[in-house]
């Protein structure tokens, strides 16, 4: 990896955006060795406010404390399309949850709409839309693997939810991968 890889996920409280930022943050740090630093940000609401988590890595030391241009963003709210999906880095990947982004604001980046919490519901649990979004991230981008997101879920969670999430990581991988291909 060379420089500084910028990650931002976005979009409203109760998605699980913080949490699918440290699970991605752990996924880096422990393992694939690199150096890490994620934040939160939370509106005056728990849910339905804004929400967005960080992540920054780098093999070197990361100085940095804000993503000011992501290389990967995660969109899961117009507000949040509307607000970040014109700071992505025109190299970028931008990854967009086709049940809350209606309209697209004009980038550079290569832009993926996919059915995050469609196929979340699917599963059965609406919940697990971050994960499922974590595996896409993993498939098209290739800045992390998918054994080391699955290592950390299942230091993180406890049976049933470690299956439920697994379960999310794969149907997220699989997506990403069917549409990396067309």
């Amino acid at each position: 990896m060379e420089g500084l890889l910028e990650i931002l996920l976005a979009g409203s409280g109760g998605q699980g955006l913080g949490l699918a930022g440290v699970i991605l943050a752990r996924s880096f740090a422990e393992e694939e060795g690199k150096n890490v630093v994620e934040t939160e940000a939370y509106g005056i609401s728990m849910r339905g406010g804004h929400s967005r988590s960080e992540v920054l890595v780098s093999d070197r030391e990361v100085d940095d404390l804000k993503v000011t241009e992501p290389d990967i963003l995660l969109v899961m709210s117009q507000a949040a399309a509307d607000t970040f999906i014109s700071k992505a880095r025109e190299s970028g990947v931008v990854l967009l949850d086709s049940a809350y982004v209606i309209d697209i604001p004009q980038t550079g980046a290569r832009v993926f709409t996919l059915p995050f919490t469609e196929e979340a519901k699917s599963l059965g649990r609406e919940a697990v839309a971050n994960v499922i979004a974590l595996g896409t991230i993993a498939s098209i981008s290739s800045v992390i693997s998918k054994g080391s997101l699955e290592n950390t879920l299942k230091k993180t969670f406890g049976s049933p939810i470690r299956e439920m999430n697994l379960q999310a990581l794969d149907r997220g991988y699989k997506l990403g991968e069917k549409e990396a291909k067309e």
